[in-house]
């Protein structure tokens, strides 16, 4: 097991518990939930079965729980770095940048978080939703920034987060996460053109430093 999927699976502090949580990651990244057994889960961890029924209720379970920790701490990141600027665009970087570096510096668990939860039942389904509905709360602060708010409606934010998370989705499912920052600046056009226009879009581009 790799030292970036231990750093990932953050799952508190009985050690048993923890090698389930991470095999469930690096099983679930490697294969989606449905083909992953509790079998497989308990020889990638090292541990019977009672040890898996201790902790958890089911597959379902495992997997709920610890996608919605590696969620949490995703938010939390994002959402402390989104909250110090006090203008709208630099909270778009910085909550980008965190983003960003979340998603690289663990590529099996950005695969588990992004793309193993799609095929991971409803209730997974309907958290990533949520995430995206957050997401589109700091997208949709950019109406702010305009002169008429009513005169861009939340869905235009709605549309972005699905078309930002559909752009991610597909770099982590490639591989191309941890290698390609250059497409950072592209999601954070995306973000900004419905609410400061093209030119001034492109514009932010220019000025913003690259972390």
């Amino acid at each position: 097991m790799s030292a970036g999927t231990e750093s990932g699976a953050s799952v508190g502090e009985d050690p048993v518990r923890k090698r389930i949580a991470m095999a469930m990651v690096e099983l679930a990244a490697e294969h989606g939930l449905e083909p992953t057994t509790i079998a497989m889960v308990c020889e990638r961890a090292g541990v019977g079965r009672a040890a898996f029924d201790r902790n958890f209720t089911g597959k379902e379970d495992c997997f709920l729980k610890v996608h919605g920790e590696v969620t949490l701490d995703f938010c939390q990141r994002t959402g402390t770095a989104y909250a110090g600027p006090r203008a709208w665009h630099d909270r778009i970087w910085a909550g980008a940048w965190a983003a960003m570096r979340f998603l690289q510096e663990d590529p099996v668990r950005a695969r588990f978080f992004v793309v193993a939860v799609n095929g991971a039942g409803t209730r997974a389904q309907a958290r990533r939703d949520r995430v995206l509905q957050g997401l589109a709360d700091m997208i949709d602060a950019g109406r702010g920034e305009l002169e008429e708010p009513e005169s861009v409606s939340r869905s235009t934010a709605e549309m972005v987060a699905g078309a930002i998370y559909g752009t991610i989705m597909t770099k982590v499912r490639d591989g191309a996460i941890e290698r390609d920052e250059e497409f950072l600046s592209e999601l954070v056009y995306m973000a900004m053109m419905p609410y400061l226009g093209a030119r001034a879009a492109e514009d932010e581009l220019l000025v913003q430093p690259l972390h």
